[in-house]
């Protein structure tokens, strides 16, 4: 080993005016040195003295070099602290929800006064012990997905998923139901609570809800699997200011004369509150569309219900490249080639975000030009528009609206239901 007394090896002038007076590197400090061993010796000495023992660690953290060639150090922080040197409060992080969330597993919600967040949850959870994760009351509650083992839940995240329409495995999209209109399928719907089913308003025009149905855990619908729920339309609340020239408001309710028991493959999808959506599911990359539809614009429709990724759409560049008219109650979702899109048939099903492994409705699927035609997107009715409406509507108990009171059934010959109208807009009926 070296002799430790390496200074009276220098001269005092090499050493004050390359490492003292100044910050040296290693290699600075090597030729000072001329020799590896000194060298490192006086390293660990210099480091300590110049970068752990000027404290760079805050809010209690200590100090640890990391690397002595590279100059570098970690800090080990105390609970609650993060960051390089410390210098996160992982409880001040959370005061806005506009950073991950606030830390909420599901809703955020800033109190001004406190400068703090308060987390909430989806119905059928309770908020747990850490103020932050939600916990489900019963073993199927909204979003969940329970065929799926939870080990196995991540799966469902859009982006580990190859982007195209497949089959979605039976009880992976437990939300999405289908309706029956003299018992013949005609479009989607998603469950969202055991009485209520939301779907697209332009399915329902010059329908009688006497012939009305719904499926709830439906698959193959060429088979009876034993999942399926088959369930009276009691009530038809369409949207009093749906458009049907412009498909503006193309959302509408479906009061069931018996509730849906929830089954691993029943299972509403959440509703969020309108800050999530705005805030955080539009920042998912990819969204899940399901349903029963045509595979091709002028095809047959499925027998086996089918799910696709697709990214959201900034409104400006749907304008721009489709050349259509989307209002504030609408939104674009697909690729601008055309590869893959919902179809005639999957109109009323939903449009799904999952985030922090729990399932959220986003969109309901409205219309669109034709179906995957290269420049066109597929059009979507913003869900986050209308909670106010949904919660109004299925808390009073309404009576139906005027308008469908007032809508009188109308068949064609064949005596199934009349087609969605299409001549101003290919709707996706």
């Amino acid at each position: 080993r070296y002799n430790s007394g390496w200074l009276e090896e220098l001269q005092r002038g090499d050493l004050k005016r390359e490492c003292l007076e100044e910050i040296c590197s290693y290699e600075e400090a090597r030729e000072v040195f001329e020799h590896t061993e000194i060298t490192d010796e006086f390293w660990k000495t210099y480091m300590v003295q110049d970068v752990c023992q000027s404290n760079p660690c805050l809010n209690g953290g200590s100090c640890s070099i990391q690397s002595v060639q590279e100059n570098t150090y970690t800090c080990l922080c105390l609970p609650r602290f993060s960051g390089l040197n410390c210098e996160l409060d992982d409880d001040a992080v959370a005061k806005t929800c506009y950073l991950e969330n606030g830390g909420c597993e599901h809703f955020c919600d800033e109190d001004e006064e406190t400068q703090s967040v308060n987390c909430s949850c989806a119905d059928g959870y309770f908020l747990s012990a850490d103020g932050r994760s939600c916990v489900a009351a019963e073993s199927i509650a909204c979003g969940m997905v329970p065929v799926l083992p939870v080990e196995h839940q991540d799966s469902l995240d859009p982006r580990a998923r190859i982007v195209g329409g497949s089959v979605c495995p039976k009880g992976e999209c437990p939300w999405q139901v289908l309706l029956l209109y003299k018992g013949k399928g005609f479009c989607g719907g998603v469950l969202f609570r055991p009485w209520w089913v939301l779907t697209a308003s332009h399915c329902l025009e010059n329908m009688d809800v006497q012939f009305l149905q719904v499926v709830a855990g439906e698959h193959d619908t060429d088979v009876a699997e034993g999942t399926e729920q088959l369930v009276q339309v009691s009530q038809i609340l369409m949207h009093e200011d749906y458009v049907t020239a412009t498909a503006d408001n193309d959302i509408a309710l479906l009061r069931l004369a018996t509730p849906i028991a929830y089954t691993p493959y029943a299972v509403p999808a959440c509703l969020p509150t309108r800050a999530l959506a705005e805030r955080d599911l539009w920042a998912v990359n990819k969204h899940t569309v399901s349903g029963w539809g045509r595979r091709t614009e002028n095809g047959p429709t499925s027998h086996l219900l089918r799910r696709l990724l697709v990214p959201n759409v900034r409104t400006q560049d749907c304008v721009e490249w489709s050349g259509v008219r989307i209002t504030a109650n609408m939104f674009c979702a697909g690729y601008i080639e055309g590869r893959e899109d919902s179809c005639k048939g999957d109109s009323g099903g939903p449009l799904v975000t999952k985030y922090k492994n729990t399932t959220f409705l986003l969109g309901i699927v409205s219309w669109g030009k034709g179906c995957a035609r290269p420049g066109h997107y597929g059009i979507y009715t913003r869900v986050s528009n209308y909670l106010d409406w949904i919660h109004n509507r299925t808390t009073t108990g309404d009576q139906l609206t005027n308008r469908t009171q007032e809508t009188n059934p109308t068949t064609t010959e064949s005596g199934g239901p009349i087609e969605p109208n299409m001549k101003t807009l290919f709707l996706l009926g």
